[in-house]
């Protein structure tokens, strides 16, 4: 059964707010207050608070994971771990004959060109993935979950596939990853999608292709038109202001990432990366809050028997509701808490 919020107002009092050329002045909320009609509530019972003062912004912070007051400025989080995860399909070649698809990871690339990457030290972490495909198809196998904490004491990591292209009297292999997705989980179970959008919101443990920043390169036959490189784009160029590569390749604009190496056999051998842009496996995107007063209102009075869905679960929560005063150069601010105790129904 869902929780449910009302916020309910004891002071009906507006708030004018009144600018002089010469000079502004901001007064602390200090009249502002919090209080609950009970201390226990069950799931599914109407948790009420009621509000008195006149600040020009309210923001609330129910308490649960995601919305913690404390963790408001936390951006990143040396505990948990960060798994990887990401569906692979072999549509051509021999599983055999010598080719292969590495993956791997590095702390120290400076650049996308061929004399950085050979520079940068590579961790090969291929063997960590076991479900790679065992047979030639068009269907996608899911990797296992890759835990790549052991790089949390670094800035920042890149991620690579690497393939390595045989010459030889069979057509080289051809690949398609899609999925890839990298998530930092804590043990409060906060998740965070380190290739996501921007977002203020954390728990969002998605990831996407225009985050992830991928940008390939060839290190052998590079000047080769129509094959022999991965098609996501190169350095400095994107979908956005190009729709081919130097070599020809059309440059994607969403999953999946392919190497095509044409179907011919006796193609020089290939040695061609695709790199995602660097992240940082401890990141952890801050908690939020929920402004349920904005500096254009009046008054409170807006907010009367609204609800807002929180407190699913039973537990003990410290709710925070920030109060704000502020112009263009000063904001001042007090901070009220309550806590909040649901026992199950």
């Amino acid at each position: 059964m869902k929780k449910h919020i009302l916020f309910t107002i004891i002071t009906l009092l507006g708030t004018f707010v009144f600018y002089n050329c010469a000079k502004t002045t901001i007064v602390s909320p200090d009249d502002f207050t919090v209080a609950t009609t009970d201390t226990v509530f069950r799931v599914g019972d109407t948790v009420k608070f009621n509000m008195a003062g006149h600040p020009d912004q309210v923001v609330f912070y129910s308490g649960e994971v995601g919305m913690r007051y404390a963790y408001a400025n936390r951006t990143s989080d040396t505990s948990g771990y960060t798994k990887l995860f990401f569906q692979s399909s072999l549509q051509q070649g021999v599983l055999t004959n010598g080719d292969s698809l590495r993956l791997l990871v590095s702390s120290n690339l400076k650049g996308y060109d061929k004399a950085s990457i050979l520079k940068a030290t590579w961790t090969d972490i291929t063997s960590r993935n076991t479900k790679w495909p065992a047979t030639v198809s068009n269907n996608f196998v899911n990797s296992d979950s890759i835990n790549l904490f052991d790089f949390k004491n670094v800035d920042s990591i890149n991620i690579a596939f690497r393939y390595i292209g045989k010459k030889g009297t069979a057509a080289q292999q051809r690949w398609k990853i899609q999925g890839f997705t990298l998530i930092h989980i804590l043990p409060d179970g906060t998740k965070t999608g380190l290739f996501a959008a921007p977002q203020t919101a954390a728990g969002t443990a998605t990831s996407a292709f225009q985050y992830t920043g991928w940008v390939q390169c060839s290190m052998k036959n590079d000047t080769t038109t129509g094959y022999n490189v991965w098609n996501v784009g190169a350095a400095n160029i994107s979908a956005a202001s190009a729709l081919k590569t130097p070599n020809g390749i059309t440059i994607a604009s969403g999953y999946p990432l392919i190497f095509d190496p044409g179907p011919s056999v006796n193609n020089p051998d290939n040695d061609d990366w695709v790199i995602t842009s660097k992240v940082s496996v401890k990141q952890v995107k801050p908690d939020f809050g929920v402004t349920i007063k904005g500096a254009t209102n009046t008054s409170l009075t807006r907010f009367n028997a609204v609800p807002i869905t929180y407190y699913k679960t039973p537990g003990t929560y410290l709710a925070t509701f920030v109060a704000i005063n502020q112009d263009i150069d000063k904001t001042k601010k007090v901070v009220r808490q309550v806590k909040v105790k649901v026992i199950p129904r």
